[in-house]
């Protein structure tokens, strides 16, 4: 029996490592860039209904992640901090989501270590830590899939059915604002394969369709069809082009071989993947403790985890955090083994290899250098490294001294992993100069007053416009703003001929370039300063 202050003590303490530092990162082009910006336009014009880019309409997501960044910025201001906090905060709640999913399934401390599991596992931290939609659209997915979990154990209960499977349904609504029609998709599919491995056919009599779909309708559909009527070409692109065509062909050039995932997932679950593993291995082989009404959780479970790692092996479009809707759900599964017979050493070694292969990286930093991530940067991060090595190291040596039944052995190593993962971001910030436009804004702000017009030419530095708190002008650049630009080609420059006409009409403006290409326009742009020679890109100031 765990006490309420042990487990307070520890959600606490892991709370506090998980939100420490999460402005201290600048701000990585592309993604978080992107992703800060656009409620930052929202925020800035006032319009919540059409998202946009840089002053374009952007339609590849859905609206509810930009609404509660949005939000934030209102309520705190704009910064790393504000723009991180909805990934983080969710992130946090899908862990305690998937402690009390175990807790129902299978008790106190299954529950217990399904929350250290995946509040420690490396790709859950990792884009935990990201401003990407991804932790989002995971964790609601999660707890659609938990809910019905939780719905079909107690079947003859019509009321606990009832709210729990209107739970999940209204937690699928959640996910489709958040990043699309796989909000659905992955549901459905493990409904659909777990009724015919089990043949459990009333499973489908269960899932409160009718009621829950007008649910899942009433929270989803409204922004869909407003926005739609507010831009005609939007369920075209939206529903066909970002999910079809992103799906079935290499469109968005995120090509990888069909096995891409499975050391992804592999090093994803790391340092639990032993027991996540033999976790897995289990209901395959048992058919499990089944409730009185037929249906078994475990293979449930399991039955998701496997079809999200199938389904997006057989799409064209691959990245690795695709398949992290299954991390809360494989610790679950994890939380239950890890109760039922214990720590093992082989999941001590793995962290003691962590260790190892982190010690390495350090030794040889200067490998990884290039000439827009020098030497001296990878040898400022190598300390950071170091650091969470240690951590590793004295997380091993816990595991390896663990007693089987000890709960406080597994907090103790959960959290020494989440604080060594947490290292290895925080120190991310030694690469700052080359992954993010920060310093960039702060040479241009210096130099020229507020408003002053920017041009970025062949390029698009993703995070220069939420820093500079203002838009820019692209030149010969479209990139993923495509879509925008053609709907509006006179906020757009073609070529590099109309650039420079217009940049000779002017007393004062900011031009950008990549730092390799920018020789080739200097003598064309007239007298200029610069202002900033970074290692991928160069400013300067019309004199």
């Amino acid at each position: 029996m765990l006490s309420r202050q042990f487990i307070l003590l520890v959600t606490v303490s892991i709370a506090i490592v998980w939100f420490a530092l999460l402005g201290h990162r600048d701000l990585i082009d592309p993604d978080e860039g992107r992703y800060a910006e656009i409620p930052r336009e929202m925020v800035a014009s006032g319009d919540w209904l059409t998202p946009r880019l840089n002053g374009f309409k952007y339609f590849e997501k859905p609206v509810l992640q930009y609404w509660v960044t949005a939000a934030g910025y209102t309520l705190f201001g704009e910064s790393n901090w504000s723009a991180r906090l909805w990934p983080a905060f969710v992130g946090f709640l899908g862990a305690l989501w998937a402690g009390y999913l175990g807790l129902r399934l299978y008790g106190e401390t299954a529950g217990f270590y399904a929350f250290v599991i995946t509040v420690s596992g490396l790709l859950y931290v990792g884009i935990g830590h990201m401003l990407s939609l991804d932790m989002a659209l995971s964790v609601f997915t999660a707890i659609g899939v938990g809910s019905l979990a939780l719905a079909q154990s107690r079947r003859a209960d019509p009321v606990w059915l009832r709210r729990w499977m209107l739970a999940g349904w209204a937690a699928l609504a959640l996910a489709m604002l958040t990043k699309g029609l796989i909000a659905l998709v992955l549901p459905a599919g493990a409904v659909l394969f777990y009724s015919v491995w089990q043949r459990d056919w009333i499973l489908w009599q269960r899932l409160h369709i009718l009621k829950g779909f007008l649910l899942f309708l009433l929270i989803a559909a409204p922004w869909f069809v407003a926005v739609s009527l507010a831009n005609p070409g939007f369920a075209q692109f939206f529903f066909i082009h970002e999910h079809f065509e992103r799906y079935a062909t290499d469109v968005h050039e995120r090509v990888a071989p069909w096995w891409y995932f499975i050391p992804v997932f592999l090093a994803g679950i790391l340092p639990w993947t032993a027991v996540v593993l033999r976790s897995l291995y289990r209901p395959l082989l048992q058919a499990g403790k089944r409730t009185a009404a037929g249906f078994d959780a475990e293979r449930f479970l399991l039955v998701f985890t496997i079809f999200v790692l199938v389904f997006f092996s057989l799409g064209q479009s691959k990245l690795a955090s695709y398949i992290l809707p299954v991390m809360p759900v494989v610790a679950v599964l994890a939380g239950r083994q890890l109760a039922a017979v214990g720590y093992r050493r082989i999941d001590a070694w793995s962290l003691l290899v962590m260790a190892v292969a982190l010690l390495v990286c350090a030794w040889q930093a200067d490998r990884f250098a290039s000439d827009v991530t020098p030497v001296a940067m990878y040898r400022a991060y190598r300390p950071w490294f170091i650091a969470a090595s240690l951590l590793l190291v004295i997380a091993a040596v816990a595991g390896f001294r663990a007693r089987p039944t000890k709960p406080a052995h597994i907090a103790t190593i959960g959290l020494l992993v989440l604080l060594a993962f947490q290292l290895l971001a925080w120190g991310f910030q030694s690469l700052s100069g080359s992954r993010s436009s920060r310093e960039l804004a702060m040479a241009i702000q210096a130099h020229v007053p507020e408003g002053t017009v920017v041009y970025s030419v062949a390029n698009y530095p993703q995070s220069l416009p939420f820093y500079l708190q203002q838009t820019i002008i692209l030149v010969a650049k479209k990139d993923e703003m495509k879509m925008g630009i053609n709907l509006e080609p006179e906020r757009w420059i073609a070529t590099t001929e109309d650039f420079l006409h217009q940049w000779q009409q002017h007393d004062k403006a900011v031009a950008v370039f990549r730092t390799r290409s920018f020789d080739r326009y200097r003598e064309l742009l007239g007298p200029v300063q610069v202002i900033y020679n970074g290692l991928r890109r160069t400013a300067v100031v019309k004199q």
